[in-house]
């Protein structure tokens, strides 16, 4: 009778357990794109664009721009492999070019928080006016 009495709460301890080790890992922080920095020049006076629109945000008089971090929560289970990071973030000003920054990683949502991606200088090409003749 007492093996029978101990055993009740053996049991229902290790159920208990397991299931706590079981969803430790089921909500998980996944990444939708890192933070992303890098400066907007022209490709030939190779002087800073300033109000360049980048993504959401635009360009500092010194060309600087900074995307924030982008995170998302994901339900799943043990062993669930994280999905392809695919980031493409286009650069426009008007009378420029438009340029994109395009990412990928086959296992980038699994990417730690606080990713940081350091686009560099991007060199924007100026259209050429076309003025016809009267």
């Amino acid at each position: 009778m007492k093996n029978a009495n101990l055993r009740k709460p053996f049991i229902l301890i290790i159920l208990i357990a397991t299931i706590i080790f079981t969803c430790q890992s089921c909500l998980v922080s996944r990444c939708k794109r890192p933070q992303i920095i890098g400066y907007v020049y022209d490709s030939i006076t190779k002087k800073p664009i300033e109000n360049c629109k980048v993504g959401e945000n635009t360009t500092d008089a010194k060309g600087y721009f900074q995307l924030k971090e982008l995170r998302y929560s994901e339900f799943t289970f043990m062993g669930y492999e994280a999905p392809p990071l695919m980031v493409n973030e286009t650069i426009y000003k008007e009378g420029y070019q438009k340029k994109s920054i395009a990412l990928f990683n086959p296992f980038g949502g699994g990417i730690r928080k606080g990713a940081l991606h350091n686009a560099d200088t991007i060199f924007l090409r100026r259209i050429p006016l076309i003025i016809k003749q009267l």
